[in-house]
Parts: C-alpha cells; sequence; structure tokens
C-alpha cells in the first residue's frame, strides 16, 4: 500500500489509459456492457377461428302486381273533308297546222376588198456610198438591165435610186428583184439638197465622169457627190461652208476645174 501512496499518480494514470483502451475496444467491437439483454416475447399461440355458416338460399317471392289506375281510351273521330270546287272540263284545243320550216337562206358573200394599191410616185433605194466610184458602177450595171436609174446628193454621199413607178406594186416588184441590195421603197420625190455645192463637170454618159472623179480624190481626197438625172450627170464637190466657198473655188480652179457654185 505504500507504493500505491508514494505512486498513486501513476495508478491513476495507467488506470485512466486503460479505461480509455477498452472504451476504445467496445466501441469499435460494437459491444454495449451496460446494455441489459431482454428476453424474446414467447409467441403466442394461434387460435382458429371458426368460419361463418352460409344460410340457404330462400327461395324468392313472386312479385306482387302493382295496381294501375284503368285508362280510358277515347276513340277519335275523323275530320269532315273540305267541300271543293267542282274541276271544269279540259276543253282539247284544236291542233294547229305545222308551220312548213322556212328554207335558210344563203348570206350573200362579201365583195372582195381591192388589195391596197396607192397611187402616185413611189421609188426605191438600192444604196447609198461615200464613195462616188461605188455608187456610179451600181448606176451603170442597174442602167443596163434596164432599171431607170438615179444619183441623189445626201449631205457626203450618193444614193442610188431606181423609179419613178405610178404605184406601190410596180415598186414592190423592184424590190423583189433587187432583194441582194436590201432596197427600200418610199413616197414621192426626193428633196432638192440642202448645203452649197461646187459643180465641176456635167455629163451625158456616166462612164464619162469616172475619170473626173479618180482626179477629185487623187488630188486631196476632195468630198465628191454625184447628181444624176437622166440626161445630165453631174459632179459636185461639197457640200461646203459659207466660209469657204471662196477657198475651195480658187483652189478646185487651179487643178483645172471649170467651177460652178450650186444652190
Amino acid at each position: 500500500m505504500r507504493w500505491l501512496r508514494d505512486n498513486w499518480i501513476d495508478a491513476l494514470i495507467f488506470a485512466v489509459f486503460a479505461v480509455t483502451v477498452v472504451g476504445i475496444v467496445l466501441f469499435l467491437t460494437g459491444v454495449n456492457p451496460f446494455k441489459a439483454r431482454t428476453p424474446a416475447p414467447a409467441p403466442a399461440p394461434q387460435v382458429e377461428q371458426p368460419r361463418p355458416q352460409t344460410p340457404a338460399a330462400q327461395p324468392e317471392a313472386p312479385a306482387q302486381p302493382e295496381e294501375t289506375a284503368p285508362v280510358t281510351v277515347v276513340p277519335l273521330l275523323p275530320e269532315a273533308p273540305e267541300p271543293q270546287a267542282p274541276a271544269e272540263p279540259v276543253r282539247p284545243e284544236p291542233a294547229q297546222p305545222a308551220t312548213p320550216a322556212q328554207p335558210s337562206t344563203p348570206a350573200a358573200p362579201a365583195p372582195a376588198q381591192p388589195a391596197e394599191n396607192p397611187t402616185g410616185i413611189f421609188r426605191v433605194s438600192v444604196g447609198a456610198f461615200g464613195n462616188p466610184l461605188n455608187a456610179l458602177a451600181l448606176a451603170e450595171q442597174l442602167e443596163a438591165r434596164g432599171y431607170p436609174v438615179r444619183l441623189e446628193p445626201v449631205g457626203r454621199v450618193t444614193r442610188v435610186v431606181v423609179g419613178p413607178y405610178n404605184n406601190r406594186a410596180e415598186a414592190e416588184r423592184a424590190v423583189a428583184q433587187l432583194a441582194k441590195y436590201e432596197p427600200q421603197v418610199y413616197r414621192g420625190d426626193t428633196p432638192p439638197p440642202t448645203g452649197r455645192y461646187l459643180q465641176v463637170g456635167a455629163f451625158k454618159r456616166l462612164d464619162s465622169a469616172r475619170a473626173i472623179v479618180a482626179k477629185l480624190r487623187e488630188e486631196g481626197d476632195w468630198p465628191v457627190v454625184l447628181n444624176y438625172r437622166r440626161p445630165w450627170l453631174k459632179v459636185w464637190v461639197g457640200p461646203v461652208d459659207d466660209a469657204e466657198v471662196a477657198d475651195w473655188k480658187a483652189r478646185l480652179e487651179a487643178l483645172g476645174f471649170e467651177v460652178v457654185e450650186v444652190r
């Protein structure tokens, strides 16, 4: 006991440590030493319940007829028919004699309308050329084939025309014959040329003008046009501005041409 008195602190520490270890082990193993074991209750004895007796089916009593009030049936009297007026006897109508069918009158044929063929003066344009030599060559070919040919100055271009024709039908026939030139029909006469020209020659034969036209084109490429109305073929230079008339005239005369001013 003396040792316990001298070392009671160490004993207390050892006891606390031992209790702690035991508590941890019990906690980990799930053992509770302080829990009292309760004895399991004994199973209750099973008592068999008596089955209820099913009463025997009783026969159903016959249904008693319900008392109903007597129904009195009253017969309906038929309605008296309304008096109707006596029908008038139908008188047969006398048969109408059949009307003979009228023969259909054929409609008179409409008079044929004459084809439009206005009269007047018609001409056919077959080409326009800036080079008067080309216009001259075409005019010679057409005149050799018997066409009435004219050469008309239009600005600085020479137009080749055939005609005149007294109606459009004749002009259209000429168009069909000269289709390769893409001809165009126009009505009336060509208006006179506008502007001022200088005439440098007049000939009665188409081929006579070829040399003078070629010379003018070589000597400065003058703007040359042709005016051909049978029997005269006139060689013109122009049109020329009013301010240049004197200068052009002097230059042409210097080349040896006889110049006549044309308005």
